[in-house]
């Protein structure tokens, strides 16, 4: 039997979905209505021919940063919770001054203990002064992450001091900044949204997809879709998988029901389809020919050193013979080698969710 384990993307709750898909809460403007029953094909670029089938042999084409980038590897051990290996990169980033390392070390500061939240407060006013805009929202009073952890620190001046950064940015070409500055705070006015789903667009083009991911999960309850705004749904998440962005493998990966995994998306860095395969193999693994275990267990120490995470090796036998674990460890080395991961977090989405 194969396992089901949940990913990190949930599905909104019913009364959400409900209202979000259908317009079922009272008071809210016809059009509105009308423009959300809609759906996805309101994006009209992933459904134009010309780009839907396109696909990118640039592996980090929709990764928001790229090998070589002085916060690829760190972040990257950030996204796949190897927080060892992370922080004390980002920390000494951040003391050679570099602000947006500043962020990232703040932020897990503010989270990991309340002994060190102040230490998070003063990290993200440095990197703020020095220019990071995401580091000032941090401090804005109007931000209800700053109240719940920093409480009377928290100053309106710093939400001004993010706009202007984000301006700033915003002028230099900075798809992220525009979409964080220009973004309505409600998109369910017709006006906004209109406006936003334009913002979306321009993102997609340019390959930042986080705020598709945004929009779809406002759809993407599989129970109240038909089958035609399924298919779309599905096309939108495979032209982005198609620029090789795993939340979107991953989100066709569930609507596989768990059973369809990829080669590219676990290559790109899919935690949850590689460990589907662990787990797959792991539960005949005491079966298997000697090379067949040699490649399963290559997964679990793959995804013991990539992801910190040993639990699919407890499912995987393991036989007496050193040279069978010796050469299983190997061929993760060699497979982790290939591998061409993408980082898909970003500062409003710390831990990946949308």
């Amino acid at each position: 039997m194969k396992h089901r384990f949940s990913t990190k993307y949930a599905i909104l709750p019913l009364g959400i979905a409900l209202f979000l898909i259908f317009g079922c809460v009272p008071n809210k403007e016809p059009t509105v209505n009308e423009l959300l029953q809609r759906g996805l094909t309101s994006l009209s670029y992933f459904f134009d021919k010309n780009t839907s089938n396109i696909q990118h042999i640039d592996a980090h084409i929709s990764s928001t940063y790229r090998p070589g980038d002085s916060l690829y590897q760190p972040l990257l051990d950030f996204q796949n919770g190897r927080l060892d290996r992370a922080i004390p990169r980002l920390k000494s980033l951040s003391k050679d001054g570099n602000a947006d390392a500043m962020y990232w070390y703040a932020n897990h500061l503010m989270r990991v203990s309340v002994k060190s939240r102040l230490d998070g407060y003063k990290w993200f006013e440095k990197s703020a002064k020095l220019g990071n805009p995401y580091s000032a929202m941090m401090l804005d009073s109007a931000n209800e992450t700053c109240r719940t952890y920093f409480g009377s620190l928290c100053e309106a001046i710093w939400g001004e001091t993010s706009g202007q950064l984000l301006r700033e940015r915003a002028k230099q070409g900075d798809i992220r900044a525009r979409y964080y500055l220009e973004k309505p705070k409600d998109p369910f006015i017709r006006k906004n949204f209109k406006k936003w789903t334009s913002l979306i667009e321009e993102a997609a083009k340019e390959n930042f997809f986080s705020p598709v991911m945004e929009l779809i999960s406002v759809y993407e309850n599989p129970n109240k879709l038909n089958k035609e705004q399924m298919d779309d749904l599905r096309s939108i998440l495979t032209l982005m998988a198609n620029r090789n962005f795993v939340p979107a493998y991953d989100r066709l990966y569930v609507y596989s029901d768990y059973q369809t995994t990829d080669d590219e998306a676990i290559k790109l860095g899919s935690k949850a389809q590689l460990t589907d395969r662990a787990l797959e193999c792991g539960e005949i693994s005491s079966e298997l020919s000697e090379s067949d275990l040699i490649d399963c267990l290559s997964k679990g120490y793959a995804i013991k050193e990539v992801y910190n995470d040993s639990l699919p090796l407890r499912f995987i036998y393991k036989p007496e013979q050193s040279e069978v674990i010796e050469k299983a460890k190997f061929k993760s080395t060699e497979f982790i080698k290939s591998m061409t991961p993408m980082i898909y977090i970003d500062e409003m989405h710390v831990d990946g969710f949308y």
